[in-house]
């Protein structure tokens, strides 16, 4: 696979193993600061999230950001800085494309965050249930993911794509469903939905980050089926 030809170049690149040794930390960062909101969310749902949380939440979400511009400007610096016929234009494609995708997780993280700030107003024990069943589904896929890209894992980036889509389907099904119910005093039932939409781009973009392995470089980011077919991830952002 791609990536995997990616990993028998960085013995002799010494700019992409950077890049790459990087972008391994960086994933490690959106994943700890994955389960530490979903941990300050659930923990107690009748505590308020502290500023400091909070401060620290954004803290790693900046780190995130550095991590994207710092491992880009490398992989950039290895092209312009090698011969031309040494250049491999398909690698700064998939890690650029990579590091987005976990950038775009601490994002949408924090968005999460943000409605953890008003979980006083999650008062609905049976969508509570859902929404703590998903994030468990999600922390699971996304230990997956790390897994896969470490490893170049193609069998197991398969599975995350399929357990992606299950994912989806069910959180679509459950967003119609809280967003046509009726408005109450006590119950935010638009947090809910917000809290199941940010759930399924963490999910859609750890895909992402799966078929960064198993897909060629013009089919990044989309399901390719059996037959060859293709499903657009991108198109819900």
């Amino acid at each position: 696979m791609i990536l995997n030809q990616f990993f028998k170049m960085l013995s002799r690149q010494d700019l992409l193993t950077q890049a790459l040794n990087d972008t391994y930390e960086m994933a490690e960062v959106a994943n700890r600061q994955y389960n530490n909101v979903i941990r300050i969310t659930f923990d107690d749902l009748k505590r308020a999230v502290t500023p400091e949380e909070i401060e620290q939440v954004r803290k790693k979400d900046y780190l995130l950001n550095h991590f994207e511009k710092s491992i880009r400007k490398k992989v950039f610096e290895h092209l312009a800085v090698n011969d031309k016929e040494e250049q491999q234009l398909y690698t700064a494609f998939i890690l650029t494309t990579i590091i987005n995708n976990f950038e775009r997780i601490g994002d949408y993280t924090k968005n999460i965050c943000e409605v953890a700030e008003i979980k006083h107003m999650l008062k609905d024990e049976e969508w509570n249930k859902k929404l703590l069943s998903y994030s468990e589904m999600i922390r699971e896929v996304f230990q997956d993911s790390l897994n896969a890209f470490k490893n170049g894992d193609a069998e197991l980036a398969k599975k995350i794509i399929d357990r992606h889509y299950e994912i989806k389907s069910k959180i679509n099904d459950d967003i119609v469903t809280v967003a046509t119910k009726e408005p109450s005093a006590i119950v935010n039932y638009a947090a809910y939905a917000l809290f199941l939409r940010y759930l399924k781009r963490i999910s859609s973009h750890l895909m992402n980050v799966a078929t960064s392995i198993t897909n060629p470089i013009d089919k990044i980011g989309y399901y390719v089926g059996d037959e060859g077919g293709e499903v657009n991830e991108k198109d819900d952002e």
